[in-house]
């Protein structure tokens, strides 16, 4: 299959590189009256009988562009550019790269109530803010709005829904200036209608308070998706059916609403065949735009997550997925002064996962191999609402208010069968917890004059998060710390709770000196109280729970973390380099008490930022953010009673933890070449940790005691990457690297061992269009992934060819298939396996009918399983995790 598939990819390869010989490259040069160059200029080639644009191109900053043509032929030339009157003449294609075409282009003052008068171009760059015409990339079979965006040139969008442009990732998606679902760019990218898409702006520097616009060095990216005529003041969206065989279902509806006041977006599902909008990772990471104010100073409490222990069952990891998803957005602006906004996300989810690992416990003594076979079943039912209301009076002063509820119900039933040389343990796990938060933001914004600006932000959190374990073995768990009866199975049940409660403000005072200039003064604060509470018992049939009294095995905490912090920063630009230095004076006070003992700390901590750009030029940059933190941790790691974290692994808090502190550098440069297409981006970011927290290990035969401890060895983590994307007419090459490498120092039964991990991905891409019929895109992908401790060194490797073709053909058919080829070694561990993965669509949409029928096989080749591998302080595993066998859908679907 796999020789077949890609013979068929390199013959279509070659005739497009054949079609692609056939052409020649017209270049030009544009410049005004006064013989000044012009850059960003619109460049497009018309054919003569349709009127179409068939290439176009945008000047450099010397003025040149260039085109690809058919040999001889005619086409209309058109040269555009706000200010100016557009050049049109006729030309044909021939190859002037040794004599450009010289083009001037003359002033227009014409004015229409104010506003120039500008042609649809299909690129249009006016200060921070690019508009792309999405017609003119386009072919018209695009479903959803991430088929457009991987068409416009320096853009790229990952599986998970995350948007980079020019090699800078995207923080914010609006529609019509609205935010969706807060802007999440995964909402965004996978639901809302390719075919309502008009234009799409990218917004640099972006923020929404106007008066802070460019007062900061975060470098907010944002896009604004601006809708086609047509799709205002209706409803619009698609909604689709589909069945097959055992059972498999799908559900779906996308329903928008977009006029000036006015936004209404629903998503809604239901399906049983792994398709998952939302997942349990996407409700714990959504935190409607709520962000901990004192991270911009270089401090950071850390809280442990609510989803721990419950596993993400995606489509590379899972047997089964059904997944239920409800979600609605508004944005109502009744006046200009007031605006409203809010989202409901309920979800639902009920999956099947199953593993084989092979694990190597990092010691140097006794038994240290393990197989574990796994089967989970994880159910979660989750739902938030976020409300924001606006107040904006005048163009001075504009204030907020948000609140955020969330609450879940997550569960995870896994049976497990341990095997060791000489030691079998049957296992069955149950994990439950219903977190919940409430949040609340006031933000208030105010420039009483052009120069001076203040900003105050205060934020409270609630949160419950109540974990309970329940552990049944057939060995008896913890001999030596847990003193279980006797039982012919053992129960052991682990109940913990956490209250927490966090309060932050911070005030900004900004001074504008000049254009170039400015100086930002703060002051903030931030509490946050929690208490711990948690017990062991064992579960006895017939007979009551035996509580175990022993303080070792309860916690009984009181914690507290205050933060009191003033910082000064300055901005400057000095021609192309922009500089942002800036301190951050720290007063800390923090205390635990448990078992009747108060521990106090009290310290001071100044923390240097540096901020540095140097601008090539518009698209063509370097850019270095330095800083000096500090982390502290919650208080799950202060709590000292043992806590049960699985069937062979005990947790134990250190009521004496201190916070770690590290240096953090990132470099990014990034080079987006309009006139060729060209866009190359690279990033490089080092971390050296002092006192960092980790666990120090304690082996007692084939279990172990975690108990965090500041390390005195320092640890480092080095990541570097870049992407190399050329794009001509008729195909497109993409070379993506990724490199990390990582040391942690620990303790595993007193001694000091360190920790190596290095990892290594490397990507190579073509892309290919023939004849506007054929699109194939042809893959090879080579990962290295090497982990070394204590003298145990693993190292695997995976080859990853693959190929997708996308083929149209006769009146409305269209034919998708994507192959990938997997070979999986384990140079030491001696695990290889080799794997085939294929799926293809059968899809009929006659022209202008708004229905669509589709035929769908997944898992075509009925793979069973696939591996991965993964690397902790304590473990090196390589997993066999078992996935969806084959199944069939026929689907309907529905424009609206």
């Amino acid at each position: 299959m796999k020789t077949t598939l890609l013979s068929i990819a390199l013959f279509l390869c070659g005739i497009s590189m054949n079609a692609q010989a056939q052409k020649v490259t017209f270049v030009g040069e544009v410049r005004d009256s006064l013989n000044n160059k012009i850059q960003f200029a619109n460049v497009m080639a018309l054919d003569t009988a349709k009127n179409t644009i068939v290439s176009f191109a945008v000047t450099d900053q010397q003025g040149f562009f260039r085109l690809s043509l058919e040999k001889n032929k005619a086409y209309n030339l058109k040269v555009s550019f706000v200010g100016f009157k557009s050049f049109e003449a006729p030309i044909k294609g021939m190859d002037t790269k040794d004599a450009p075409l010289l083009i001037k282009l003359n002033p227009d003052t014409r004015m229409v109530e104010g506003v120039e008068v500008v042609h649809e171009m299909p690129v249009v760059v006016s200060g921070d803010t690019i508009t792309y015409k999405t017609d003119a990339f386009t072919e018209g079979t695009e479903r959803k709005l991430e088929d457009v965006l991987e068409k416009l040139p320096g853009f790229e969008v990952d599986d998970n829904g995350e948007v980079k442009v020019q090699g800078k990732k995207v923080d914010k998606v609006l529609v019509e200036g609205k935010e969706f679902f807060e802007g999440d760019t995964k909402m965004a990218t996978k639901n809302l209608p390719a075919n309502a898409v008009d234009k799409v702006q990218v917004l640099q520097d972006y923020n929404e308070v106007s008066p802070m616009q460019g007062l900061g060095t975060d470098e907010r990216l944002a896009l604004n998706i601006q809708l086609k005529e047509d799709k205002k003041n209706i409803v619009f969206g698609d909604i689709e059916a589909g069945a097959g065989p055992e059972e498999r279902f799908l559900g779906e509806i996308n329903a928008f609403y977009y006029n000036p006041k006015t936004t209404l977006n629903l998503i809604a599902g239901a399906n049983n065949i792994g398709d998952q909008t939302f997942t349990v990772n996407d409700f714990f990471r959504f935190n409607g735009g709520f962000m901990s104010l004192g991270r911009s100073s270089g401090s950071n409490l850390r809280i442990s997550a609510d989803n721990i222990g419950i596993p993400t069952a995606t489509k590379d990891n899972a047997i089964s997925i059904d997944t239920r998803l409800a979600a609605l957005n508004f944005n109502h602006n009744p006046s200009s002064k007031w605006k409203h906004s809010g989202f409901f996300i309920g979800s639902m989810a009920d999956n099947s996962l199953g593993s084989v690992s092979q694990r190597t416990y990092i010691r140097q003594d006794g038994d240290n191999q393990e197989v574990l076979t796994s089967n989970s079943r994880v159910e979660n039912s989750s739902g938030m609402l976020k409300l924001k209301s606006r107040f904006t009076p005048n163009a001075d002063l504009q204030i907020d208010y948000s609140v955020l509820g969330k609450m879940s119900d997550l569960s995870n039933v896994n049976t497990q069968l341990s095997q060791f040389t000489n030691f079998d343990n049957n296992i069955t796990a149950g994990t439950t917890q219903q977190p919940f938060s409430l949040d609340q933001q006031l933000q208030a914004f105010y420039a009483p004059t052009v120069l001076d600006v203040f900003s105050f932000q205060i934020t409270h959190q609630y949160r419950r998060q109540d974990p309970f374990y329940d552990l049944l073995t057939t060995q008896r768990p913890f001999i030596t710390l847990v003193p279980t009866g006797d039982a012919a199975n053992y129960n052991l049940l682990q109940a913990k709770e956490v209250f927490t409660r966090k309060q932050e403000s911070v005030l900004n005072y900004y001074r504008i000196l000049n254009k170039t200039n400015h100086i930002n003064f703060k002051v903030g604060n931030s509490y946050t109280s929690q208490t711990l509470t948690s017990g062991l018992s064992q579960r006895r049939p017939g007979a009551a729970d035996l509580e175990f009294g022993d303080p070792a095995l309860n916690n009984d905490v009181d914690y507290s973390f205050s933060d009191i912090y003033f910082g000064i920063g300055y901005k400057t630009k000095l021609g192309k380099l922009t500089l942002g230095p800036g301190l951050n004076l720290h007063r800390y006070s923090i205390s635990n008490t448990q078992l009747g003992v108060r521990e106090e700390l009290k310290k001071t901590l100044l923390l240097p930022q540096l901020y540095a750009k140097y601008a090539f030029r518009g698209s063509h940059s370097l850019t270095l953010n330095y800083s000096i933190n500090a982390e502290f941790t919650d208080v799950q790691n202060m709590a000292s009673g043992l806590v049960v974290q699985n069937y062979n692994t005990l947790f134990q808090g250190n009521q004496q933890l201190e916070n770690s502190w590290y240096h953090s550098v990132n470099l990014n440069y990034f080079n987006f070449d309009m006139y060729n297409f060209t866009n190359i981006y690279g990033s490089i970011s080092y971390q050296r940790r002092y006192d960092g927290i980790t666990n120090a290990i304690q082996f007692a035969g084939l279990e172990r005691i975690n108990s965090p401890l500041n390390i005195g060895v320092a640890n480092e983590m080095l990541m570097g990457s870049m992407s190399f994307d050329k794009r001509f007419d008729g195909f497109r090459i993409n070379f993506r690297a990724n490199i990390s490498e990582s040391t942690n120092n620990n303790l595993v039964s007193d001694i000091a061992t360190e920790n190596t991990s290095f990892t290594q991905n490397y990507r190579f891409t073509f892309d290919t269009n023939i004849f506007k019929k054929f699109n194939v895109q042809l893959m090879y992908s080579k990962i290295f992934n090497e982990y070394n401790g204590n003298a145990i060194r693993n190292k695997f490797e995976t080859d990853r060819p693959a190929i997708e073709i996308d083929w149209r053909f006769l009146k409305g058919f269209r034919l998708e298939v994507d192959y990938e080829y997997n070979k999986y070694v384990g140079r030491n561990s001696g695990v290889s396996q080799s794997y085939d993965l294929m799926n293809a669509d059968l899809t009929y949409h006659k022209p202008k009918s708004k229905w669509e029928f589709k035929l769908a096989a997944l898992n075509l080749l009925n793979t069973t399983s696939i591996r991965q591998d993964s690397f902790s302080e304590s473990l090196i595993s390589t997993f066999e995790y078992f996935i969806q066998k084959r199944f069939f859908m026929f689907t309907v679907k529905y424009d609206l």
